[in-house]
């Protein structure tokens, strides 16, 4: 044990002389969290123009409709400006405007005398997924101005029941994704920066002419990069806290085991990378590869109920299996239903890259002796 800890002093001292190696991890992902937050953080309510030219009461209340219908998020689902006709479609035109709502000088009197009242709607379906939107906001605003003005209820009742304790936007999904690659390649780098220096000072000789077992060089290394890989997933972790308000609370340290464990399948390949590269390459490739699982590995979306879409090779690595617990403690705060399915699949992730890495780096190594 006190070879142990003489050799973890060393790795951290090393660590020490060159601390922004801790940021390697941590830099990508903050540049991802930045640009899917502006891309999918933003407004969420879509901007209409609202152009009441009725001679009667109700094209108010129908506006005032807009603000009142509330969507599962607390946000209304339109943006309601009460604009003139010419501005409306001069804003329209200009794509400034998601849509225009035309109520005309008779909607009242078609209401009052039981006729079939009519309103104009213009949408932009420039993205597919925002006009699906559309018709499914205005059909929600339809109803509730139904109900203020007193016309009957449709005969259909509907009971609606979420498994989930609430709802989220995309951003929170695809942000544990991101917390999840800082984890993979805060330990990747770190692990990586180690071996690079212990090249340049020609300490992988002296290991290699070791008379004991390298396991004792390689523990302190490996659990130094966990720790490394810790840190910069937890600070990510507490970015969203201030962002988007979410924390696991009491389950932060199953968020640390479910990491630390994708951490360990990662050690291994960058530690067996970090002997046979340059540095500057192998550090794009950590982070090359870090991104690649991040796309393919359900950093941008449920996988849970998707299996199908997935890719067959996102399979082969342990983030595909983390990423959907780690949104059940951190975004719905309850315990994952595959907890345990979970765990012992990413041990066994774990061990199997941990067995092989150190295996080859230690043959490695004894070469260079």
């Amino acid at each position: 044990m006190k070879r142990f800890w003489i050799l973890f002093r060393t790795e951290l001292k090393a660590w020490r002389h060159d601390p922004v190696t801790a940021l390697g991890g941590f830099i990508p992902a903050i540049f991802i969290l930045l640009a899917f937050g502006l891309l999918f953080g933003g407004r969420l309510s879509l901007k209409i123009a609202f152009v009441n030219h009725d001679a009667g009461p109700y094209g108010a209340i129908l506006q005032e409709t807009f603000a009142e219908t509330i969507s599962p998020f607390g946000t209304p689902y339109y943006d309601a400006l009460a604009l003139p006709k010419e501005e409306a479609w001069a804003a329209y035109d200009d794509l400034r405007l998601d849509g225009v709502w035309v109520v005309p000088e008779d909607f009242s009197q078609r209401i009052e005398e039981k006729q079939r009242p009519g309103v104009e709607m213009h949408f932009s379906n420039y993205i597919d997924d925002r006009a699906k939107n559309h018709r499914l906001y205005a059909a929600e605003i339809l109803w509730r101005f139904y109900e203020k003005i007193g016309y009957p209820a449709p005969p259909l009742a509907l009971a609606e029941e979420y498994p989930l304790p609430k709802m989220v936007h995309w951003f929170p999904i695809i942000a544990v994704g991101v917390m999840l690659l800082g984890f993979m390649v805060g330990g990747m780098m770190n692990i990586f920066a180690l071996t690079n220096k212990e090249q340049v000072t020609r300490v992988t000789l002296e290991f290699g002419l070791a008379p004991r077992s390298l396991l004792w060089v390689l523990l302190p290394k490996t659990l130094l990069a966990l720790l490394m890989g810790l840190l910069t997933g937890t600070a990510l972790l507490g970015i969203l806290y201030l962002w988007i308000g979410v924390w696991p609370g009491g389950r932060l340290w199953a968020v640390w085991l479910l990491a630390g464990l994708v951490i360990l399948f990662w050690i291994p390949i960058a530690l067996v990378a970090g002997l046979r590269t340059r540095y500057f390459a192998g550090a794009i490739a950590v982070v090359l590869a870090g991104l690649t699982l991040f796309f393919i590995g359900g950093g941008l979306a449920m996988v849970r109920g998707f299996e199908d879409k997935v890719l067959w090779i996102a399979w082969l690595f342990p983030n595909i299996y983390a990423v959907d617990p780690l949104r059940d403690l951190i975004l719905f705060d309850q315990w994952p239903a595959d907890w345990r399915p979970t765990l012992l699949r990413l041990t066994l992730f774990a061990g199997g890259a941990l067995a092989v890495g150190w295996a080859i780096t230690a043959r490695r190594l004894r070469r260079m002796g």
